[in-house]
């Protein structure tokens, strides 16, 4: 069955009208299991994938990096942040200081050097 895309907002984005959510990866998923399923995603066509720096403390990106090294180009990779990760004053509450920190942290994790969406996260 073929995939069915979409413009993202007002963007120039095409994304798949399913997207991947990877909130178990590096725990519940291991990361033989999220390759498979990773590689079944695309293969149906599905480009868009959704993470967090807290899923898992951060495996999730972890993981997720090394599954897409060498295919980055082929998925809308979106992140959140917002979720305190930390105790220490200045590492949540949307300190500018933070949300920079944060941002590069995810992108170390994801091992790349762009995000297509980064949202703010924040349970209550």
């Amino acid at each position: 069955m073929p995939a069915h895309y979409r413009r993202l907002g007002k963007s120039n984005l095409k994304v798949s009208s399913l997207c991947l959510g990877t909130m178990m990866f590096g725990l519940q998923t291991p990361l033989a299991e999220a390759a498979n399923i990773v590689a079944s995603a695309r293969a149906h066509g599905i480009n868009f994938i959704d993470t967090a720096d807290v899923y898992n403390h951060g495996q999730s990106e972890k993981d997720l990096g090394v599954l897409l090294a060498g295919q980055r180009h082929h998925w809308v990779l979106a992140s959140k942040l917002g979720n305190p990760v930390s105790d220490a004053v200045n590492e949540s509450n949307y300190s500018r200081r933070w949300l920079m920190q944060e941002t590069d942290a995810i992108l170390a994790r994801l091992q790349t050097d762009y995000l297509d969406i980064l949202y703010l996260h924040r349970d209550y």
